[in-house]
Protein backbone atom coordinates (compact mmCIF):
# COMPACT_ATOMS: atom_id res chain seq x y z
CA UNK A 1 0.00 0.00 0.00
CA UNK A 2 1.29 3.51 -0.76
CA UNK A 3 2.83 5.71 1.92
CA UNK A 4 1.84 9.35 2.52
CA UNK A 5 4.81 10.40 0.38
CA UNK A 6 3.44 8.25 -2.43
CA UNK A 7 0.04 9.90 -2.04
CA UNK A 8 1.63 13.33 -2.35
CA UNK A 9 3.67 12.19 -5.35
CA UNK A 10 0.47 11.10 -7.09
CA UNK A 11 -1.20 14.39 -6.21
CA UNK A 12 1.65 16.39 -7.71
CA UNK A 13 1.45 14.48 -10.98
CA UNK A 14 -1.19 16.99 -12.13
CA UNK A 15 0.26 20.43 -12.84
CA UNK A 16 -0.97 23.72 -14.24
CA UNK A 17 0.86 26.47 -16.13
CA UNK A 18 -1.34 29.06 -14.44
CA UNK A 19 0.50 28.39 -11.20
CA UNK A 20 3.81 27.25 -12.70
CA UNK A 21 5.74 29.50 -10.35
CA UNK A 22 4.15 27.59 -7.49
CA UNK A 23 5.31 24.29 -9.00
CA UNK A 24 2.12 22.23 -8.93
CA UNK A 25 -1.38 21.63 -7.74
CA UNK A 26 -3.71 18.71 -7.24
CA UNK A 27 -6.42 18.59 -9.86
CA UNK A 28 -8.88 16.31 -8.16
CA UNK A 29 -11.01 15.61 -11.20
CA UNK A 30 -7.99 14.56 -13.26
CA UNK A 31 -6.19 12.14 -10.96
CA UNK A 32 -7.07 8.59 -10.08
CA UNK A 33 -7.09 9.05 -6.34
CA UNK A 34 -10.64 10.00 -5.46
CA UNK A 35 -11.92 12.72 -3.18
CA UNK A 36 -14.90 13.05 -0.92
CA UNK A 37 -16.28 16.52 -0.26
CA UNK A 38 -18.62 16.92 2.69
CA UNK A 39 -21.37 19.21 1.40
CA UNK A 40 -23.11 21.49 3.92
CA UNK A 41 -25.70 22.66 1.40
CA UNK A 42 -27.77 19.59 2.22
CA UNK A 43 -29.71 19.54 5.48
CA UNK A 44 -29.30 15.78 5.60
CA UNK A 45 -25.54 16.03 5.69
CA UNK A 46 -25.07 14.16 2.43
CA UNK A 47 -21.71 14.10 0.68
CA UNK A 48 -20.58 14.34 -2.90
CA UNK A 49 -17.99 11.85 -4.13
CA UNK A 50 -15.77 12.45 -7.17
CA UNK A 51 -13.70 9.68 -8.79
CA UNK A 52 -14.96 7.12 -6.26
CA UNK A 53 -16.84 3.87 -6.74
CA UNK A 54 -20.39 3.40 -5.52
CA UNK A 55 -20.88 2.17 -1.99
CA UNK A 56 -21.81 -1.44 -1.31
CA UNK A 57 -21.37 -3.95 1.48
CA UNK A 58 -17.80 -4.81 0.49
CA UNK A 59 -15.28 -1.93 0.70
CA UNK A 60 -14.03 -0.98 -2.76
CA UNK A 61 -12.40 2.41 -2.03
CA UNK A 62 -10.35 3.85 0.81
CA UNK A 63 -13.41 5.89 1.85
CA UNK A 64 -15.38 2.75 2.62
CA UNK A 65 -12.74 1.12 4.82
CA UNK A 66 -13.25 1.03 8.60
CA UNK A 67 -11.08 3.67 10.28
CA UNK A 68 -8.81 1.01 11.81
CA UNK A 69 -7.53 0.27 8.30
CA UNK A 70 -6.83 3.89 7.30
CA UNK A 71 -4.00 6.30 8.11
CA UNK A 72 -5.33 9.86 8.26
CA UNK A 73 -3.50 13.19 8.40
CA UNK A 74 -5.36 16.49 8.80
CA UNK A 75 -4.26 19.83 7.33
CA UNK A 76 -5.83 23.28 7.32
CA UNK A 77 -6.41 24.79 3.90
CA UNK A 78 -8.17 27.86 2.53
CA UNK A 79 -10.18 28.63 -0.59
CA UNK A 80 -8.40 31.52 -2.34
CA UNK A 81 -10.14 31.49 -5.71
CA UNK A 82 -13.47 30.23 -7.03
CA UNK A 83 -14.93 30.13 -10.53
CA UNK A 84 -18.42 28.71 -10.78
CA UNK A 85 -18.43 25.64 -8.53
CA UNK A 86 -14.68 25.00 -8.93
CA UNK A 87 -12.36 26.36 -6.26
CA UNK A 88 -8.62 26.55 -5.65
CA UNK A 89 -7.49 25.58 -2.15
CA UNK A 90 -4.16 26.53 -0.59
CA UNK A 91 -2.70 24.01 1.89
CA UNK A 92 0.67 25.40 3.10
CA UNK A 93 1.54 22.43 5.32
CA UNK A 94 1.39 20.08 2.32
CA UNK A 95 3.99 22.06 0.36
CA UNK A 96 6.88 19.93 -0.88
CA UNK A 97 9.82 19.96 -3.25
CA UNK A 98 8.92 19.50 -6.92
CA UNK A 99 11.68 19.37 -9.52
CA UNK A 100 14.15 20.66 -6.93
CA UNK A 101 12.02 23.68 -5.96
CA UNK A 102 9.87 23.92 -2.84
CA UNK A 103 6.28 25.00 -3.41
CA UNK A 104 5.06 28.22 -1.86
CA UNK A 105 1.96 26.26 -0.89
CA UNK A 106 0.25 23.15 -2.13
CA UNK A 107 -2.79 23.91 -4.30
CA UNK A 108 -5.79 21.64 -4.73
CA UNK A 109 -8.34 22.28 -7.45
CA UNK A 110 -11.77 20.98 -6.46
CA UNK A 111 -15.01 20.78 -8.43
CA UNK A 112 -18.47 20.83 -6.83
CA UNK A 113 -17.04 23.12 -4.16
CA UNK A 114 -19.47 24.66 -1.65
CA UNK A 115 -17.10 26.83 0.48
CA UNK A 116 -16.53 30.45 -0.53
CA UNK A 117 -13.33 32.43 -1.13
CA UNK A 118 -11.55 33.00 2.18
CA UNK A 119 -13.18 30.05 3.95
CA UNK A 120 -10.87 27.66 5.79
CA UNK A 121 -11.32 23.94 5.09
CA UNK A 122 -9.94 20.76 6.59
CA UNK A 123 -7.98 18.61 4.13
CA UNK A 124 -7.47 15.01 5.20
CA UNK A 125 -5.17 12.58 3.40
CA UNK A 126 -6.34 8.98 3.56
CA UNK A 127 -4.07 5.99 2.96
CA UNK A 128 -5.02 2.35 3.37
CA UNK A 129 -2.82 0.52 5.88
CA UNK A 130 -0.78 -2.54 4.79
CA UNK A 131 -3.21 -4.93 6.52
CA UNK A 132 -6.31 -3.35 4.93
CA UNK A 133 -8.48 -5.21 2.41
CA UNK A 134 -7.53 -4.46 -1.19
CA UNK A 135 -9.31 -1.33 -2.43
CA UNK A 136 -8.96 0.99 -5.43
CA UNK A 137 -8.16 3.78 -4.99
CA UNK A 138 -6.16 2.95 -1.86
CA UNK A 139 -5.46 6.61 -1.12
CA UNK A 140 -7.37 9.85 -1.43
CA UNK A 141 -8.40 13.16 0.07
CA UNK A 142 -11.37 14.29 2.12
CA UNK A 143 -12.10 18.02 2.11
CA UNK A 144 -14.49 19.34 4.74
CA UNK A 145 -15.70 22.89 5.43
CA UNK A 146 -15.52 23.85 9.07
CA UNK A 147 -18.72 24.02 11.06
CA UNK A 148 -20.26 27.50 11.38
CA UNK A 149 -22.46 26.32 14.22
CA UNK A 150 -23.70 23.12 15.79
CA UNK A 151 -23.34 20.06 13.59
CA UNK A 152 -25.16 17.78 16.04
CA UNK A 153 -28.02 17.39 13.53
CA UNK A 154 -25.69 15.74 11.02
CA UNK A 155 -24.99 11.99 11.00
CA UNK A 156 -21.84 11.14 12.97
CA UNK A 157 -20.13 10.00 9.77
CA UNK A 158 -20.46 13.49 8.29
CA UNK A 159 -20.03 15.70 11.38
CA UNK A 160 -18.02 18.75 10.43
CA UNK A 161 -14.75 19.75 12.12
CA UNK A 162 -14.78 22.86 14.29
CA UNK A 163 -12.25 25.69 14.23
CA UNK A 164 -10.03 26.20 17.29
CA UNK A 165 -11.00 29.03 19.65
CA UNK A 166 -8.07 31.20 18.56
CA UNK A 167 -9.82 31.75 15.21
CA UNK A 168 -12.25 34.02 17.07
CA UNK A 169 -9.39 35.93 18.70
CA UNK A 170 -6.55 36.34 16.19
CA UNK A 171 -6.94 37.80 12.72
CA UNK A 172 -4.48 38.29 9.87
CA UNK A 173 -5.41 40.26 6.74
CA UNK A 174 -3.41 41.50 3.79
CA UNK A 175 -4.79 44.44 1.82
CA UNK A 176 -3.31 44.57 -1.67
CA UNK A 177 -3.14 48.11 -3.05
CA UNK A 178 -1.44 48.17 -6.44
CA UNK A 179 2.18 47.10 -5.84
CA UNK A 180 1.95 47.64 -2.07
CA UNK A 181 0.56 45.30 0.58
CA UNK A 182 -0.69 46.40 3.99
CA UNK A 183 -0.34 43.62 6.59
CA UNK A 184 -2.69 43.77 9.57
CA UNK A 185 -2.46 41.62 12.70
CA UNK A 186 -4.98 41.80 15.54
CA UNK A 187 -5.08 39.65 18.68
CA UNK A 188 -8.10 40.77 20.68
CA UNK A 189 -6.90 38.84 23.75
CA UNK A 190 -3.84 41.08 24.01
CA UNK A 191 -1.73 38.01 24.85
CA UNK A 192 0.64 37.97 21.87
CA UNK A 193 4.26 38.38 22.91
CA UNK A 194 5.85 38.42 19.45
CA UNK A 195 5.07 37.85 15.78
CA UNK A 196 7.73 37.03 13.18
CA UNK A 197 6.52 37.85 9.67
CA UNK A 198 7.95 36.66 6.36
CA UNK A 199 6.62 37.44 2.89
CA UNK A 200 8.19 35.54 0.00
CA UNK A 201 7.67 34.44 -3.57
CA UNK A 202 9.44 31.64 -5.42
CA UNK A 203 12.50 33.82 -6.06
CA UNK A 204 13.24 35.63 -2.82
CA UNK A 205 12.13 36.91 0.57
CA UNK A 206 10.20 40.13 -0.01
CA UNK A 207 9.89 41.17 3.64
CA UNK A 208 10.77 39.92 7.09
CA UNK A 209 10.41 41.43 10.53
CA UNK A 210 9.48 40.76 14.15
CA UNK A 211 6.80 42.70 16.03
CA UNK A 212 6.28 42.75 19.79
CA UNK A 213 2.63 43.71 19.95
CA UNK A 214 -0.85 42.17 19.89
CA UNK A 215 -1.93 44.59 17.19
CA UNK A 216 0.07 46.11 14.36
CA UNK A 217 -0.01 47.11 10.70
CA UNK A 218 2.92 47.40 8.34
CA UNK A 219 3.19 48.23 4.65
CA UNK A 220 5.36 46.28 2.23
CA UNK A 221 6.15 48.26 -0.91
CA UNK A 222 7.00 47.18 -4.46
CA UNK A 223 5.58 43.66 -4.22
CA UNK A 224 5.96 41.89 -7.61
CA UNK A 225 2.81 40.71 -9.36
CA UNK A 226 3.69 37.07 -8.75
CA UNK A 227 2.25 34.45 -6.40
CA UNK A 228 3.52 34.99 -2.87
CA UNK A 229 2.82 33.79 0.64
CA UNK A 230 2.77 35.62 3.96
CA UNK A 231 3.79 33.51 6.95
CA UNK A 232 3.68 34.41 10.63
CA UNK A 233 5.01 32.62 13.71
CA UNK A 234 3.05 33.84 16.71
CA UNK A 235 4.19 33.50 20.33
CA UNK A 236 1.00 33.75 22.39
CA UNK A 237 0.68 33.43 26.17
CA UNK A 238 -2.69 31.64 25.89
CA UNK A 239 -2.27 29.41 22.84
CA UNK A 240 1.47 28.83 22.67
CA UNK A 241 3.14 28.92 19.26
CA UNK A 242 0.75 29.45 16.36
CA UNK A 243 1.44 29.58 12.64
CA UNK A 244 -0.50 31.83 10.29
CA UNK A 245 -0.33 32.09 6.52
CA UNK A 246 -2.06 33.88 3.66
CA UNK A 247 -1.48 32.88 0.03
CA UNK A 248 -1.93 35.38 -2.81
CA UNK A 249 -1.86 34.30 -6.46
CA UNK A 250 -0.89 36.77 -9.18
CA UNK A 251 -3.21 39.61 -10.21
CA UNK A 252 -4.31 40.36 -6.65
CA UNK A 253 -3.33 44.04 -6.69
CA UNK A 254 -6.66 45.34 -5.40
CA UNK A 255 -8.03 42.82 -2.95
CA UNK A 256 -8.08 41.75 0.68
CA UNK A 257 -7.10 38.26 1.77
CA UNK A 258 -7.41 36.66 5.18
CA UNK A 259 -5.01 34.25 6.83
CA UNK A 260 -5.43 30.76 8.24
CA UNK A 261 -4.06 29.61 11.60
CA UNK A 262 -2.68 26.35 12.97
CA UNK A 263 -0.68 25.23 15.99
Amino acid sequence: MPSLDTVKEKIDHATSNKYAINASKSTIREINMGVKLIDTNSSTGSSTTVNSSSFNNTPTTVYQLPSKYVNQQNYTGQVFEKTGDTCEISVPAMAQAVNGQTELTHIIQLGQCSPNVGDPVQVTTLTAKPDAPTVNPSSGLRISPYSKGSSSSLPSSTSLPTLPNYYNVIQLTAVNQGNNVMLNFDDSSGQTRSVTVTMRNSDKVLFTGTFYSSKFATEVKDVPNTPHIIEMTIDNALYGTLHASAYAPSNMQNSTITGILSN
